[in-house]
């Protein structure tokens, strides 16, 4: 795959998750997601409004942020962002079915999501070196 097909992977990824996220976060909030409240029992929290602010910021804002980088940034920080973001969202994912447990088919495939960023930041960076590899080599006639 061609570091242009990848990077728009990797954008079109992050920007999935970033959407995702910052979606679900207004949903919890405003209430549309129809998630009882009793699934934080057990949890610190009483409400989802700190959960929400952390899913909607952190898990959405570094997508969104890995997102933007990976499609202007400068090398080696486009393959960083989305490999960070999706360490973010992988643990974010962790922590929730650790606290809550696994009750949704959605945290298996958010989960799946966070690794796909991750392999995917792997794969750009490697194709960035092959190609910085390949414009420093002499050339012999």
């Amino acid at each position: 795959m061609s570091e242009r097909g990848v990077r728009i992977a990797v954008v079109g990824v992050a920007l999935f998750e970033a959407v995702s996220a910052i979606v679900g976060a207004v949903g919890l909030v405003v209430g549309f997601m129809n998630v009882p409240l009793s699934v934080l029992d057990g949890t610190p929290f009483t409400d989802f409004t700190v959960p929400a602010l952390l899913l909607g910021f952190v898990v959405g804002g570094s997508a969104l942020a890995a997102a933007a980088i990976a499609m202007l940034g400068p090398r080696p920080a486009d393959a960083l962002a989305p490999a960070a973001a999706g360490c973010i969202t992988v643990g974010w994912l962790v922590v929730e079915i650790a606290m809550i447990g696994l009750g949704s088919w959605a945290q298996v495939a958010y989960l799946l999501v966070g690794l796909l960023m991750i392999g995917l930041a792997g794969l750009l960076w490697r194709t960035e070196l092959r190609q910085v590899g390949a414009s420093s080599r002499p050339r012999t006639s």
